[in-house]
């Protein structure tokens, strides 16, 4: 019994590993495609983002199957609970992904009027965030939460600049209003990517510790002030 499960544990820490890196590379293509306005990428990025659902439900079932058939208990149940957790995670990340790619193809006959800095640095924040909450779940490698509380700040941080940014854009011309709109809704998609890698790492904590624990800056200086 506990070979078998150990080999189911296994195949699904395996399909997991798999997901991650589609799910990060989709996540990487899409802003590639937005860059550069590439509506052909953009669609090979919503083929993807279909692929990437049919992976995160079987992983799903295949956590539902083990749980049945193999009554796993103590740490194997939170792994499996986690798994769970994650599936889901990566599944909306993809769904990020299919959504930038479609704002992508909304974008023909429009044109960027600035360059793009902030978008692609915001996709290599929640990339780096997906690398380090990969490590915590499969490996449990705790070692960088710090850094990935320091990126999870650094997108906010970015994303608020950009919006500042684009309002300054806004006063000064007329007619870049829709394309303003995009740049606008596809930073907050980046940045809620990095924030859904923040919750599966907070997950890798609850394997590793088997407690469950809030991670960010902001719950750290709630517990400095304390209760009221």
């Amino acid at each position: 019994m506990g070979k078998q499960l150990e080999l189911y544990m296994a195949d699904i820490a395996e399909r997991i590993d798999s997901l991650y890196d589609f799910v990060g590379t989709a996540l990487m293509l899409a802003m590639d495609a937005f860059k550069d306005l590439n509506f052909e990428l953009a669609e090979k990025v919503k083929e993807m983002s279909y692929d990437i659902d049919e992976r995160s439900s079987k992983i799903e079932e295949n956590v539902f199957e083990t749980i049945a058939r193999r009554q796993p208990v103590a740490r194997d149940l939170r792994k499996l609970a986690s798994y769970l957790h994650v599936a889901h995670h990566l599944y909306r990340i993809g769904r990020y992904a299919f959504k930038v790619a479609h704002i992508t193809t909304l974008c023909q006959g429009l044109e960027h009027f600035k360059e793009l800095q902030s978008l692609p640095h915001l996709a290599e924040l929640a990339k780096q965030c997906l690398d380090i909450a990969k490590e915590a779940i499969l490996k449990g490698k705790l070692d960088r939460i710090d850094e990935l509380e320091e990126l999870e700040a650094e997108s906010d941080r970015e994303t608020e600049d950009m919006f500042i940014e684009i309002a300054d854009y806004l006063r000064k011309q007329d007619g870049i209003e829709r394309m303003a709109m995009y740049y606008v809704i596809v930073g907050r998609y980046y940045e809620r990517a990095a924030d859904h890698a923040f919750q599966m790492a907070e997950r890798g904590i609850y394997i590793v510790t088997g407690e469950k624990k809030k991670l960010g800056k902001a719950f750290k200086d709630r517990e400095s002030i304390g209760p009221h």
